[in-house]
């Protein structure tokens, strides 16, 4: 079994522009039925109160583009249900290199609900999750660029798909929690919190996983299990099984066609890692993934069973933002996957540099690079059927996001790809992001 895809995703909570006309025509609709439905005195009194804490004059400070519902929201919350929509929209274009000059635009909408169950039921330390994805638009890197690691971090393949239907309980203040259900690898594992902030595929799961077996990752969940234990004070161990393959990326896979065993078999995630106190803080983690379904020897053609692969991330936060000081941190990450008859990706390694609050608040300004080295079996296999690809592909990434308000970010993006894998043309890609929270 190899990867259904090697175009990897990774999916970085943001939010974006396209819902703000939506919303716009339900508040409209809702404020037109109050009137309808209660006197004059008492209808513009409650209009007032649903609309206003969302389009009055502190509109632009709420936490989200639809308010507080007129004190609705908060009172969900406190019974214990925390429903969530965020939007992302974006204009990527290859400006040059690659296959050709070309643009497009993307947006996905993730939308969702927690259920804290103590408030709800009276089950200390029980959580319940779902949520679903629905994304439109076109793909930049495979029309254009010719990359590995996709350019966009939320392009997919599918269309709309539910993504995570889980149960977690904790214990001891979150000392020591599980997860069961539908979940995916790169929620809780490969994680670098200063890579968050960058818009190419490469800063997300690193691709030494994504690239070489089909472990659920964004876009698409599967059936897992995931423990942490926090053993002593900020040192921490998670594990984890998954199904082995999270199915094809393609519109008519809705989230659930996974398989497991027999050729699919599961993927086991370990990780261990330590928070510290230098400077600002940080962590430092080592990992590794074992999966043990079938994959293609790329020297003999024959299907072999079982692949590893290890890992290790550093997240230092040198300075916080204080005292009108910006803040710093850097992070540093590499995977090794040893079984070069069968990988894609034998190595890879990335790096950056993240300023906070350098001149509004809340925003944020990086530069990263990545590299990805792949599979000598693998090229030579790859080569010989006649595709010509590079040996390795390098990333640099610098990007900036800044709030418009409470609610909606903006984030103007550069990339520029060395040796992309399938078009092996340098190329520049230019393009802006903007995240809306409802």
């Amino acid at each position: 079994m190899n990867p259904v895809s090697t175009k990897h995703r990774s999916y970085n909570n943001t939010r974006g522009l396209f819902g703000m006309i939506a919303a716009c025509c339900v508040y409209a609709g809702l404020a037109e039925t109050v009137r309808a439905q209660t006197p004059t005195e008492e209808g513009t009194a409650v209009e007032a109160q649903l609309t206003g804490d969302a389009f009055g004059a502190d509109w632009m400070k709420t936490v989200g583009l639809t308010g507080g519902w007129g004190g609705v929201r908060q009172g969900v919350e406190d019974a214990g249900l925390v429903p969530y929509a965020v939007f992302t929209g974006e204009f990527l274009a290859n400006a040059s290199g690659g296959y050709a000059d070309g643009s497009a635009w993307a947006g996905l909408l993730d939308f969702g609900l927690e259920a804290d169950l103590d408030k709800l039921v009276g089950w200390t330390g029980g959580s319940f999750f779902v949520n679903a994805f629905y994304f439109h638009g076109n793909d930049v890197s495979g029309s254009y660029v010719g990359d590995f690691n996709a350019v966009s971090n939320i392009y997919t393949d599918t269309e709309f798909n539910v993504f995570n239907i889980y149960f977690r309980q904790s214990f001891q203040d979150d000392r020591y929690w599980f997860k069961l259900g539908q979940i995916a690898v790169d929620d809780d594992f490969m994680l670098s919190e200063s890579a968050f902030l960058f818009i190419n595929a490469s800063f997300g799961p690193l691709p030494t996983e994504s690239g070489n077996i089909a472990a659920p990752i964004y876009s698409l969940a599967a059936p897992g299990a995931l423990v942490y234990v926090e053993p002593v004070e900020n040192w921490f161990i998670q594990t984890a099984i998954y199904a082995g393959d999270a199915g094809p990326a393609q519109s008519s896979n809705h989230g659930f066609d996974w398989r497991t065993g027999g050729s699919a078999g599961w993927a086991w995630f370990g990780e261990v890692g330590t928070r510290y106190d230098l400077a600002a803080g940080g962590v430092i983690k080592i990992g590794g993934y074992y999966a043990t379904g079938e994959f293609t020897n790329y020297a003999t053609g024959a299907n072999e069973r079982g692949l590893g692969s290890v890992y290790g991330v550093i997240d230092q936060q040198v300075l916080a933002a204080e005292d009108g000081s910006p803040g710093l941190s850097v992070f540093v990450r590499g995977g090794l996957a040893p079984d070069d008859d069968l990988v894609t990706v034998s190595a890879y390694v990335d790096g950056g540099v993240v300023l906070s609050d350098l001149f509004l608040d809340g925003d944020a300004f990086g530069v990263a690079v990545s590299q990805t080295f792949f599979g000598d079996e693998y090229l030579n296999a790859t080569r010989a059927g006649g595709t010509p690809v590079t040996s390795s592909e390098t990333v640099i990434e610098a990007t900036y996001q800044f709030k418009l308000t409470e609610w909606l970010a903006v984030q103007p993006d550069l990339q520029y790809v060395f040796d992309p894998h399938y078009s092996d043309n340098d190329a520049l890609i230019v393009g802006v992001r903007a995240e809306l929270a409802f």
